[in-house]
């Protein structure tokens, strides 16, 4: 476990530890093992910061001494394990290409999607956590997630779409005569 120059456990180091744990006892109940490959995996998930995809786990994992990597395969049975054991989540933001999240131990968040360029912007918004609470109790429901996406054109998603559409500006109101 890291320590800082005073001493002090960083509180990643504490949230590593249990889902290791977590992951291990997942496994163990499919009877599978905590391979190095699968360590591997988890390890490249947690050092994400936000929304992230197969292909940047499969960059962010470094080769092996030999020059060879982990399979695209292993990788996708890896995420698929971590969201059966609630460490990761799917986030479903387009139809083009699977996304993921660290969810164990972090609080949700809401998702600004631009439909031209596919980019995706992360942000906080604590007060949907207290919409979600009341929304569900007034429907007795039991919340295990929630997801906030907003689907819309980036300016750079603006400029794009002008770009390659001739005619009035996104945005701009339609003439009449």
């Amino acid at each position: 476990m890291a320590m800082d120059a005073a001493g002090v456990t960083s509180s990643e180091d504490l949230l590593v530890q249990p889902l290791c744990a977590i992951f291990r006892r997942h496994l163990k109940r499919q009877s599978l093992r905590f391979t190095p490959e699968r360590a591997k995996v988890l390890n490249a998930v947690l050092a994400q910061t936000g929304v992230f995809d197969p292909d940047q786990l499969l960059d962010a994992i470094p080769r092996d001494g030999k020059g060879k990597r982990l399979s695209k395969a292993t990788i996708y049975r890896t995420l698929r394990q971590l969201v059966e054991a609630h460490i990761v989540s799917a986030v479903l933001l387009d139809a083009h290409q699977a996304h993921y999240q660290l969810t164990f131990g972090r609080e949700p968040k809401g998702y600004l999607v631009c439909v031209e360029t596919h980019k995706i912007i992360e942000f906080d918004a604590p007060e949907l956590g207290a919409i979600r609470v009341r929304i569900c109790a007034e429907h007795q429901f039991q919340p295990l997630s929630h997801r906030f996406v907003v689907y819309g054109l980036s300016p750079e998603g603006v400029a794009q779409a002008q770009a390659q559409t001739p005619g009035p500006a996104l945005g701009s109101a339609p003439v009449r005569t």
